[in-house]
């Protein structure tokens, strides 16, 4: 059997669309099938399950181990803003601006156009496999507790994935918590999108000031042609 390139592989996991709508989504059964019969997030998952594999191979969970943890609990909504505004945002107006829109501004860009769109929904596996593959060096290798980052990392991934898709369903949101991000979000999009860049957390948009209220930013050109009636 010949052996598949890496870009043979990332095609051969991403089957193309159409994929549907989060729109025809309503409850949280529902968006749980739709999450895990889409091609990509199983990558994902898979790959999340690799990194566990790996930490549970690297001997007991020790003190230092929660202490990363929580540091990595700590970061992910920093992580989360940075990764959205400097590389999902990114525009081609510079060198490095136009290395950020190739790698994923421009994937990001489509999603804004149809919010609700799974084909543009998840993260490629092209991004997942290689994070991981990067990810999975130093775990191995190096002392358990990067083993225990890698997953941490690989966990926040994932609730990022999810959260993500699940806003975009027609599921209700039932907690303040998660009304808070619902809100947020949508606001991002049928909005503003150079606000409210958190999805998991609130925390980096409080903390760095892109949490306005509502009606102190104007609708940008990109939210303008979308349906207002989603706009919250």
């Amino acid at each position: 059997m010949a052996r598949l390139s890496p870009a043979e592989l990332f095609v051969r996991l991403d089957r193309p669309g159409p994929h549907g709508s989060a729109a025809e989504v309503r409850t949280l059964a529902a968006a749980a099938r739709r999450f895990l019969a889409h091609p990509r997030p199983p990558v994902l998952l898979g790959c999340v399950g690799t990194l566990a594999a790996v930490r549970a191979g690297r001997g007991p969970w020790r003190a230092r181990d929660t202490r990363v943890a929580v540091a990595a609990a700590l970061a992910q909504p920093f992580v989360e803003w940075g990764v959205h505004r400097l590389l999902l945002h990114a525009r081609p107006a510079s060198r490095l601006g136009a290395i950020g829109y190739q790698l994923a501004g421009y994937g990001h860009e489509q999603h804004h156009r149809d919010p609700t769109d799974l084909d543009t929904m998840f993260l490629r596996p092209r991004e997942v496999i290689t994070g991981t593959a990067v990810a999975a060096l130093p775990a191995l290798l190096g002392p358990p507790w990067a083993a225990t980052g890698a997953l941490c990392a690989g966990v926040g991934v994932l609730a990022y994935d999810w959260t993500h898709f699940l806003i975009h369903t027609r599921v209700p949101p039932r907690t303040a918590y998660y009304r808070r991000l619902w809100r947020g979000h949508r606001l991002h999009h049928y909005r503003n999108e150079r606000y409210w860049l958190g999805v998991t957390s609130p925390l980096g948009d409080l903390a760095l000031r892109t949490n306005p209220p509502r009606d102190a930013v104007e609708l940008s050109p990109t939210a303008r042609g979308l349906d207002s009636a989603a706009n919250p």
